[in-house]
C-alpha cells in the first residue's frame, strides 16, 4: 500500500489537499506547522505550494524542488502564474500530455482573483502566458462575465478594440450589463488574439463567457471541469514527485 502524501497550500488558510480513492479532498489548518504535525503525513511526502518561490518560463508543467512548487514569474510581458495554475493546467493535459495548446484559466479558476490566464503549453512546458484584468474592471463596473453576453457588443469591441472606453461609457448609461460583459471580453479576446488565432484552448472550468466566443472565431475549444482538472493535477504531481508508486 503506498504511504500518504498531500499538497500544503496557504493562500487564504492552510489547506492539505489530497486525493483519496480518486477524489480531491481537504482539510484545514491554523498554520503549517500545525498542519506538518498533526496531518500524519511523512515530511518527505508533502508538496508545499509557495508562491513566494518564483521561476522564468519556460519551466516545465509541474517542475519542483526539494518539495516545493513554487509560481511563475514572467518578465515581458509581466505576468505572474500561480502555482495552484500549473496543477490545473497539468489537470487538462492528463488525457494527453504531449498536447500542446492554449490553456485558459478564467477569472475563479486560479483563484478568484479577478485574473484570467492565457497559458502556451508546448512540450510538456508551459513556454509563456498573460494575464488579464478583465474580472476585477467587470466587478469594479457592476457586470458579471458569468451571465448574459452581448454578442454584438463583444464582436464591435473586438474588432474596435480602441474605442472600448467610449463602448463602456455608452453601455454602463444604458444599465446594459449583458452589454458591458460584451465590450469587456471582446477587449480582452482582441488583446490576447495572439494567444488564441491558430491555437487549440482547453478551458479551466465552464466555458459558457470564454468558449462561446472563442468559437464564434473559429477557435477548437474543449473544457474540463474544474473539480476534474484539480483532481488530475493532484495526480500528476504525485506521480512526478515520485509519491504514488
Amino acid at each position: 500500500m503506498t504511504a500518504p502524501w498531500g499538497v500544503l497550500s496557504d493562500e487564504r488558510r492552510v489547506t492539505l489537499h489530497q486525493l483519496l480513492a480518486g477524489a480531491a479532498t481537504n482539510r484545514a489548518f491554523s498554520s503549517l506547522a500545525e498542519a506538518r504535525e498533526e496531518c500524519g503525513i511523512a515530511p518527505s511526502r508533502l508538496i508545499r505550494l509557495d508562491e513566494a518561490s518564483q521561476s522564468p518560463p519556460p519551466a516545465a508543467t509541474l517542475g519542483h524542488s526539494g518539495g516545493v512548487l513554487g509560481a511563475l514569474r514572467q518578465m515581458s510581458p509581466a505576468a505572474h502564474l500561480p502555482s495552484r495554475a500549473r496543477i490545473l493546467i497539468a489537470g487538462v493535459m492528463a488525457d494527453q500530455p504531449d498536447w500542446e495548446g492554449i490553456a485558459l484559466l478564467p477569472d475563479g479558476a486560479a483563484g478568484g482573483d479577478g485574473i484570467t490566464h492565457w497559458v502556451h503549453v508546448s512540450a510538456r512546458e508551459i513556454v509563456s502566458f498573460q494575464g488579464a484584468a478583465t474580472g476585477r474592471i467587470a466587478a469594479a463596473l457592476g457586470a458579471r462575465l458569468d451571465a448574459a453576453i452581448d454578442e454584438a457588443a463583444l464582436n464591435d469591441t473586438l474588432s474596435r478594440p480602441e474605442r472600448l472606453a467610449a463602448q463602456i461609457y455608452a453601455a454602463d448609461l444604458s444599465g446594459a450589463e449583458a452589454a458591458l460583459a460584451g465590450h469587456l471580453l471582446g477587449a480582452e479576446l482582441a488583446s490576447m488574439r495572439p494567444y488564441w488565432l491558430g491555437q487549440s484552448v482547453r478551458i479551466v472550468g465552464p466555458d459558457a463567457a470564454y468558449g462561446a466566443a472563442l468559437r464564434q472565431q473559429g477557435v477548437m475549444t474543449d473544457a474540463t471541469p474544474l473539480a476534474q482538472a484539480w483532481a488530475a493535477g493532484l495526480a500528476a504531481l504525485g506521480a512526478a514527485a515520485g509519491l504514488t508508486g
